[in-house]
């Protein structure tokens, strides 16, 4: 009686909530008792109904197939590990439950063609080659290298995020993780671009450029003040309410910064989806992390990188696997959050990431005088410079500090 069934991959295991009808709840899989009161002999019921019981008949159903889609599809539970999981009642050869949406089908179509025009063969819906993965397109790039694009368009938390790249890096793809959101958490949790939220009619066109947001790294250095090469401290707390207040610390950094928090971004000549994808199918885009932090840097800029920062570090401080799982995630790729997913959101601010600092260099202090001999104040927006004529505040100013600093 069980033995027809088409288990859940690793991966889709790893994601799927269980609700039993007979308690009128979702099951904590976690829990001896199974998070239903008097439950604690509830496992070993359901477990004697294998062989004796068909699958439809035994209570467990999907919670996001009910209400998302209005179906009743029976589940069962798996063992790994140690751990008691729940899969999805289907037989050989039928597909995994979806419920990806207009605009998720059409990136990926976008995608797909896009690489196959650029020379690049891709697959829709492919298997990593170790099976714990589906890849939403995979695509085979120069040189063996293997990029896996995914579209996320809905709520997930960061861990949840961090197991699904796992998975993949460990199967070997390169993976771009597309986010409409600019709040979402995945962002910077993996390698990442960010591109903006439009319907399924614009992105199916192959001449509507799809402009890259975020994701895309510079490395920068220089001195931090107003005429150096960095547009604000980086090491200074960024304030979501008042996102232009500059400020320097008169030291100096070497930074990572995305592309459109650069000095030199003019805002021309955009970089656009399909040209990431396709230069990073050709090796001309490499992913990064550092210090957990992921995101690209374009080919010359990663060998700048390497030569400031010595060679590559093969990060392997997360190996998660099945057990380490949030296995409470909700099962489909674009969907509402839910209470047993929703984690506090962090505002974006600037996704600087610093690789060296050095303190202003300690030199005898400069007193200025004016004409009877009093010290000149400096200057209070950090120039360096002495000003002798108080702003509205009654502190040292320059007008044109003041000015710059209001822009």
């Amino acid at each position: 009686m069980d033995d027809d069934l088409a288990i859940d991959s690793d991966e889709e295991l790893f994601r799927n909530p269980v609700y039993y009808e007979q308690a009128g709840q979702n099951l904590d899989l976690d829990r001896a008792d199974l998070g239903v009161p008097h439950g604690e002999d509830l496992l070993q019921v359901l477990l004697r109904m294998r062989k004796r019981v068909p699958v439809e008949q035994r209570g467990l159903i999907c919670p996001d197939c009910r209400d998302l889609r209005g179906r009743r599809v029976p589940m069962y539970l798996v063992q790994r590990d140690g751990v008691w999981l729940a899969s999805h009642y289907r037989k050989p050869g039928e597909k995994p439950i979806s419920h990806e949406s207009d605009e998720h089908l059409a990136r990926k179509e976008r995608v797909a063609k896009d690489s196959e025009d650029h020379g690049f063969h891709a697959d829709i819906e492919s298997r990593t080659a170790d099976g714990f993965a589906r890849l939403d397109v995979r695509i085979s790039g120069a040189n063996g290298i293997v990029l896996g694009y995914e579209p996320q368009l809905s709520a997930q938390t960061a861990r949840g995020m961090r197991a699904r790249e796992g998975f993949r890096r460990r199967g070997g793809v390169q993976s771009v993780w597309d986010f409409a959101d600019p709040d979402h958490a995945g962002i910077g949790t993996v390698p990442y671009v960010r591109t903006p939220s439009l319907p399924a009619s614009i992105i199916r066109v192959q001449k509507n450029p799809i402009a890259v947001q975020d994701g895309n790294f510079v490395l920068e250095e220089g001195q931090c003040n107003p005429n150096g090469a960095l547009t604000r401290c980086p090491e200074k707390p960024y304030d979501p309410e008042n996102p232009t207040d500059g400020g320097y610390c008169g030291g100096w950094h070497r930074v990572l910064v995305p592309a459109h928090q650069s000095s030199t971004f003019t805002g021309e000549g955009r970089l656009t989806l399909t040209r990431f994808i396709v230069e990073a199918a050709a090796g001309e885009r490499i992913p990064f992390q550092r210090n957990g932090h992921h995101g690209w840097l374009p080919a010359q800029q990663w060998q700048k990188y390497l030569e400031a920062n010595g060679p590559a570090r093969d990060d392997k401080e997360r190996q998660p696997s099945v057990r380490q799982g949030d296995r409470r995630d909700r099962c489909t790729e674009d969907r509402p959050a839910s209470e047993v997913r929703s984690e506090p959101k962090q505002k974006r601010g600037s996704r600087a990431i610093v690789l060296e600092s050095r303190p202003r260099e300690t030199e005898a202090a400069r007193v200025w005088l004016d004409a009877s001999g009093q010290a000149i104040p400096l200057c209070r927006f950090g120039c360096g410079r002495p000003a002798s004529l108080p702003g509205p505040e009654g502190l040292p100013e320059h007008f044109s500090c003041r000015r710059a600093h209001e822009a």
